[in-house]
């Protein structure tokens, strides 16, 4: 019933922090935010009406954690759905006395993600479509679902300073996503991914670069510090490769899904 919204849902993934009723702290990856709230996979379930310290590290803002407080509307457990795959608890959470400098922040970030999330898809969709044109030769099937993630460039085995980035192209040998830098191929990042499958830990993998290009807009004019880069899996361990697979698998069936029931 998206027609019937006051405040617009923008489904672009970022961090957030929160403390359960113990204290013990979480980082988890969200990907549905308001003015008003956000819903995200928790790995605990929160008590419904409970209060809850929320920090949030948004795109429009990556080098400032923003603080809020938020109350629980909901905390359900996807298992009790016929989906166990997602290991986790969907929760909603209402934001409550959120300072006004905080709002301007949220609010700018939902309208900047409003007005730029059709062209900014439709250029990533393009780019992804050029990558891809050889897909139907590849080993590895690709999904195109965007994911949350950090990568930092490594010296040795030692990684530089980390940054957020979301992962638009995923499969078992490798990944696509944007980085603010351009990176020469055959650079090595380390790329740190969050899992629905996994949403407590986050899933880390050592990386060639293969190709980095600069992102340009529908009128070909190049957008400064937004690069699509694609990387290469250095050999990875099998767990984590049968965690990948498992979690690809189940996208594309889930989407085949969606199609057979008509919906988008």
């Amino acid at each position: 019933m998206e027609e019937k919204r006051k405040f617009f849902r923008i489904k672009k993934p970022f961090l957030m922090k929160f403390q359960d009723s113990c204290g013990k702290q979480y980082c988890v990856s969200v990907s549905d935010i308001s003015e008003q709230g956000v819903c995200f996979l928790s790995p605990v379930v929160l008590d419904s009406g409970s209060k809850v310290d929320l920090l949030l590290k948004l795109p429009s803002n990556p080098n400032q954690w923003q603080d809020c407080h938020g109350q629980v509307l909901e905390s359900k457990d996807l298992s009790k759905d016929g989906n166990a795959f997602l290991n986790g608890f969907r929760t909603r959470i209402k934001f409550i006395n959120i300072p006004e400098d905080i709002s301007r922040v949220l609010r700018e970030h939902c309208a900047l993600g409003l007005n730029k999330e059709r062209s900014l898809g439709h250029i990533l969709e393009q780019k992804l479509g050029m990558l891809d044109k050889d897909r139907e030769k590849r080993k590895n099937v690709r999904i195109n679902k965007p994911l949350v993630g950090m990568y930092a460039e490594l010296n040795g085995s030692t990684p530089g300073e980390w940054d957020v980035t979301t992962v638009r192209n995923l499969s078992l040998g490798g990944a696509i996503f944007t980085t603010k830098v351009f990176y020469k191929s055959a650079s090595v990042l380390r790329l740190m991914l969050k899992i629905p499958s996994r949403p407590i830990d986050f899933l880390e993998f050592d990386a060639r670069v293969v190709e980095s290009k600069q992102l340009r807009n529908l009128e070909a004019f190049s957008i400064a510090g937004a690069y699509l880069t694609r990387v290469r899996f250095t050999p990875v361990s099998p767990e984590k490769i049968e965690i990948l697979r498992e979690y690809i698998e189940w996208f594309i069936s889930h989407l085949k899904k969606q199609i057979d029931s008509g919906l988008e």
